[in-house]
């Protein structure tokens, strides 16, 4: 078991190193030299968000960019709340919002994946521009990302740090949050995508059609960044960059609860077999790295200390690995300040990563006031997401 373990850290190691090489590339980036402004449809799809919509409508209406070449379609997805009223205010009082209302639901189309889709049908703006209702991206998001588009740009993944970072427990999360971004980083300096986050993610809406959207991945609960982002990529029609310049970052609110938390990362998990056969298979072995620290820690239960040692050496490794990773790349995202809380992280996650991978094949869990299991009935899909709402 050890001898295994060890061979894992290695494994996971070298990934960590080739992400390493893909920062050093990432900084290389190109940025679109062109002062015009594309046209952008930026879309916002919002249930029961009455609480945090009023900051995020405050952030959109600052933006700078011209408002004749920026569409702004709020979607109110089933909301109860007061969310469609506090959407139809602001439509009111800007000429270029699209107000939007869903009031139902398809069984072969998971709900945030539709009422994206409606809304790219109901926009016309070159460059889709996603973020969700908890974001209050600064007055130059729009803009910075718009330009992150060169000729053969596809995609642009953004950075969503997490806004709030008083308590020590915040600011796990937030480091936790954070190497989400920095794996999507390294991956995009190799022009190998792995991930990203629908709160801060940008396509052109040809690219969109031309993978006929959300078709074979729509009964999927979750995915609609991550599993778009794969099927963008494997499509090889352009490129697929990541913005970290600050400008482009668009925070939002980390989750208020252990349930609500729970419910989060059950979700992020529950797609993970949907994956290319190359990362599921990288992220079996990650998660049988972090079956064996954890079975290592408990065998001082059972086998004194046989094992303790050489484990700790294993968490010790594997920690070391992830430490200079994660400081090159918050180097880049100017995200250097939540590092105190790293060694309590480091021996939290293996603990974590068995939990929500195991809990994510099997849980349901709530989204936005509803129960969920990880993707809908996938029965009479329609080829091209072509869906009346």
């Amino acid at each position: 078991m050890i001898v295994l373990a060890f061979i894992l850290t290695f494994f996971y190691l070298s990934i960590l190193f080739w992400l390493g090489f893909g920062l050093l590339r990432f900084n290389k980036l190109p940025k679109s030299s062109s002062h015009d402004f594309p046209a952008v449809a930026l879309i916002v799809c919002a249930r029961n968000e009455e609480r945090r919509l009023p900051r995020l409508l405050q952030a959109l209406a600052q933006q700078d960019y011209p408002a004749g070449k920026l569409e702004i379609c709020l979607v109110d997805d089933r909301s109860i709340d007061h969310s469609g009223e506090l959407i139809a205010a602001f439509a009111a009082a800007h000429g270029n919002v699209i107000p939007l209302r869903i009031d139902d639901t398809l069984p072969y189309f998971a709900p945030k994946k539709r009422a994206i889709d409606a809304a790219i049908r109901r926009t016309t703006g070159a460059i889709i521009l996603l973020t969700d209702a908890d974001a209050e991206p600064g007055p130059l998001w729009v803009q910075e990302m718009a330009r992150a588009f060169t000729p053969e740009t596809v995609m642009v993944c953004g950075y969503s740090p997490y806004a709030r970072r008083e308590t020590f427990w915040q600011k796990i999360l937030a480091l936790e949050y954070f190497s989400h971004a920095a794996v999507a980083a390294g991956g995009a300096g190799h022009g190998r995508p792995l991930t990203c986050t629908g709160s801060n993610l940008a396509y052109r809406r040809d690219a969109y059609f031309r993978i006929n959207g959300f078709d074979g991945i729509a009964h999927w609960i979750s995915g609609d960044d991550d599993l778009l982002l794969h099927k963008m990529r494997a499509a090889c029609i352009g490129k697929i960059h990541y913005a970290a310049h600050p400008a482009t970052h668009a925070p939002v609110h980390p989750p208020n609860s252990w349930r609500e938390f729970q419910a989060q990362r059950t979700r992020y998990a529950s797609k993970s077999l949907h994956y290319e056969p190359q990362l599921t298979l990288a992220l079996a072995l990650f998660f049988l790295l972090n079956l064996l620290i954890c079975a290592g820690l408990f065998s001082i239960l059972i086998a004194g200390w046989n094992f303790l040692i050489s484990t700790l050496l294993v968490i010790s490794v594997k920690a070391l690995g992830e430490f200079f990773y994660l400081r090159r790349a918050a180097k880049i995202f100017g995200e250097e300040k939540f590092f105190a809380v790293f060694p309590l992280a480091a021996l939290l996650h293996p603990f974590y990563v068995i939990y929500f991978a195991a809990r994510g094949q099997f849980a349901r869990f709530y989204w936005r006031g509803e129960k969920f299991a990880a993707r809908q009935n996938p029965v009479a899909q329609h080829s091209g997401c072509v869906f009346s709402c």
